[in-house]
């Protein structure tokens, strides 16, 4: 039974290898995406209110995305497609007066882009592409005396004044993404693709908004980074 399965296995990708030139006319798929984005301002403005951060710790410098797109041929080795991306990231902990705080970033992408393939070696393909992704950046801020915290709901149900605070900032942004990818189709229906680019964030900081009106004053972010892209892709 093994003999068999390593037969099927090899005679399958056997095939798959004399598929030269463009191995899908059209694909589509599931991607996931890391935005390597540098949270040090963030960081440090919670460091100088204090010291020890809340007892939240830091934010990594990432962004975990996850997403999907596709494209199709539609003229020698040049595709137009769409793809899409969101995800979020958060730090929380309690201090020493078992005030909870919460700070949540996200962000969401969708937008066309173009790519051309090329063909060095066999299956493999070299593609050159360029996105232009609109979207939004969102920061939460939380702070509560316990009203959401389980060890004192119910504790708390009774309170008249709770101490809470929660503020959702939200503003535009525009990215600009050249990236490369080496796409490989194990399958005549079915391949792999890796990606690097690079974001290129366009914002204003000083266009946040919060509850629908203007807020007061900027908060900037360092969005212009690399971006990778892992894309399980179908095509035909």
């Amino acid at each position: 039974m093994t003999n068999k399965n390593i037969l099927v296995f090899t005679l399958l990708m056997s095939i798959s290898t004399q598929i030269y030139g463009q191995a899908y006319r059209g694909y589509g798929g599931y991607m996931l995406g890391l935005w390597s984005i540098d949270w040090s301002k963030l960081n440090n403005q919670i460091t100088e209110l204090n010291p020890e951060n809340f007892g939240m710790g830091s934010l990594e410098n990432t962004l975990m995305m996850n997403g999907g797109g596709g494209a199709v041929n539609v003229y020698n080795n040049l595709f137009i497609g769409g793809m899409g991306f969101s995800g979020s990231t958060h730090i929380n902990g309690a201090d020493a007066n078992s005030v909870n705080r919460d700070i949540t970033i996200s962000s969401s992408l969708a937008g066309p882009f173009v790519e051309s393939n090329f063909n060095p070696y066999g299956n493999l393909e070299v593609n050159f592409g360029i996105a232009l992704l609109f979207g939004n950046a969102s920061i939460r801020v939380l702070k509560d005396s316990g009203t959401n915290s389980w060890t004192n709901i119910w504790s708390s149900f009774n309170d008249a004044n709770p101490a809470y605070l929660n503020t959702q900032a939200t503003t535009d942004i525009t990215v600009i993404n050249p990236f490369m990818s080496l796409r490989y189709p194990l399958m005549p229906w079915f391949g792999f693709d890796l990606s690097l680019g690079y974001n290129v964030t366009l914002y204003d900081a000083n266009g946040w908004e919060a509850n629908n009106a203007p807020l007061a004053g900027k908060q900037e972010l360092d969005l212009s980074k690399p971006f990778f892209r892992i894309a399980l892709i179908f095509g035909g």
